[in-house]
């Protein structure tokens, strides 16, 4: 199976490419529509990454979560 995705501005173009996929006997697809705007806040926030600095040592919490078994290093 190939997975292919489309960026497309213009709707008539998006209505004709659904059509052709349908011709060819592709019968599953998913068209979203977020605004341009929108789209580029969800990109820009995923690029930014996250700070994980403040959740401190996970082998720590692992430690004291569970007490009742031994953990290695």
């Amino acid at each position: 199976m190939e997975q292919l995705t489309f960026e497309i501005e213009n709707k008539n173009d998006a209505n004709l490419l659904i059509a052709i996929a349908n011709r060819l006997g592709i019968k599953k697809y998913n068209v979203s529509g977020l605004k341009k705007k929108k789209r580029e806040d969800i990109l820009k926030t995923i690029e930014a990454g996250v700070d994980v600095a403040n959740f401190g040592d996970p082998s720590e919490w692992q430690r004291a979560t569970r007490k009742d078994r031994t953990i290695h290093n």
